[in-house]
């Protein structure tokens, strides 16, 4: 069924009551008796085609616009905030779409929460949807969200890239500054444990869970993106993760990572000189150091026990009981 004469919103949304306003409103019934649409909310409608492959973070998408459109004016909060701003999700996802709240008390109703927060003036994300800023967003995911999660988010947002002009998101400062003006408030601890682990050298969100699973299993913590001069004049090498005191580095998504932003990055090279230049990368570092080497991808870190056996075969020692 031919679809493109029914009025769309935000994220392919189909509002009933537009469909009605533009004479539409039967084909709007046709198409959803039929199973060619599926309602998000009440009166917003998607198409059902390859919804059964949508990840959670685009489900959590499509009822956030489903939800601005049913509420003009609305301002989304911590975890949807986030998402909607970009941020990357690692780990569970939110049922429940957060906003902020248009009197003086929240509640949870029909899958939107309504909270009460002080933030700043909201901003309009890329798609039009008004978001609080991110520092308030932040601070809020973290009092609300897993530590790997929010995590995660801080770090990405913080990012700052070794080359090129590009600006991290916000600072750490600026979330500081904004925590300590918010105290006392309830979650206040679990903020403070992300902003103490945040970093501005995670370049991915597999290095943050490495972290974050370094740390769990009482690993020391590691040195971050440690620069090593090469031989032979081939330029830097900067590791992921570096313990010098005791002879080990790690790497986060081995070739992997090579292949995938050499893609993005228009490399002219083919995987096999990729994977062989990393090869050489390695050798030359292991040559400068004399530090071993473990590398390690994203289900093994994970997964959690192969990271772990890793590392304990690289000569990493265990220095805390594991964290739970």
């Amino acid at each position: 069924m031919d679809l493109d004469s029914l009025p769309r919103a935000g994220g392919d949304g189909i509002p009933s009551a537009q469909a009605r306003a533009v004479g539409v409103s039967a084909t709007l019934l046709t198409a959803r008796d039929a199973g060619h649409l599926v309602a998000v909310r009440r009166g917003i409608y998607v198409p059902a085609a390859g919804r059964d492959d949508l990840s959670a973070v685009d489900r959590h998408r499509e009822m956030a616009f489903a939800v601005a459109h049913q509420r003009p004016g609305v301002v989304f909060a911590g975890f949807t905030a986030a998402l909607l701003s970009g941020m990357p999700v690692v780990g569970g996802v939110s049922r429940d779409v957060t906003v902020l709240a248009s009197g003086t008390s929240g509640r949870r109703r029909n899958g939107v929460v309504e909270i009460v927060r002080r933030t700043g003036a909201p901003i309009l994300t890329d798609d039009g949807v008004a978001v609080t800023p991110i520092v308030d967003t932040l601070i809020e995911v973290a009092r609300s969200r897993p530590l790997l999660t929010a995590l995660t988010m801080t770090d990405a947002a913080l990012w700052v890239p070794r080359f090129g002009a590009t600006k991290a998101v916000t600072t750490i400062e600026d979330l500081r500054s904004a925590f300590e003006a918010l105290l006392p408030f309830p979650g206040s601890r679990k903020v403070a444990a992300v902003l103490d682990r945040a970093t501005t050298r995670a370049e991915t969100p597999l290095e943050t869970l490495s972290r974050v699973r370094i740390e769990e299993f009482g690993f020391p913590r590691p040195e971050l993106h440690v620069l090593v001069n090469r031989p032979g004049g081939r330029g830097p090498a900067f590791l992921d993760f570096a313990w010098p005191h005791h002879g080990v580095w790690g790497e986060a998504d081995g070739a992997g990572k090579y292949l995938g932003s050499a893609l993005s990055e228009g490399d002219r090279r083919s995987p096999g000189e990729i994977v062989r230049d990393e090869k050489m990368r390695e050798n030359d570092v292991r040559a400068v150091t004399r530090w071993a080497c473990g590398r390690w991808d994203w289900d093994e870190a994970w997964t959690g026990g192969p990271l772990r056996r890793i590392l304990l075969q690289a000569g990493l020692p265990l220095v805390r009981a594991r964290r739970r």
